[in-house]
């Protein structure tokens, strides 16, 4: 089972982001965060929240989220799928775009 625990984003739903069940499947794909041409990110909002969700692999499932508030406060998670078929997000990042 996928591990996900957000204090900057407790409204979102963690069963869409991995619990037991892999990542999100991204739909509506806009932005190519990489450069190869390719789109592989989208964003939106969860509550007072903006997300973005980047396919870095290809496969059409979010592997990487990064998470910013209404405070500037931002985390950044990479969903990991490890040879026992266990999955986990595991943050990567954290901070504040503010300074504090």
């Amino acid at each position: 089972m996928a591990t996900m625990d957000s204090p900057l984003l407790p409204e979102l739903d963690p069963e869409s982001f991995g619990h037991g069940s892999g990542p999100v499947a991204l739909t509506d794909l806009t932005h190519d965060i990489d450069g190869d041409g390719v789109l592989d990110t989208q964003t939106f909002v969860v509550g007072d929240s903006t997300v973005v969700a980047s396919d870095m692999d290809g496969d059409g499932d979010a592997d990487h989220l990064t998470m910013f508030d209404s405070s500037g406060g931002f985390e950044s998670w990479e969903f990991q799928r490890h040879d026992d078929g266990t999955e986990t997000w595991t943050r990567t990042d954290e901070g504040n775009l503010s300074g504090l």
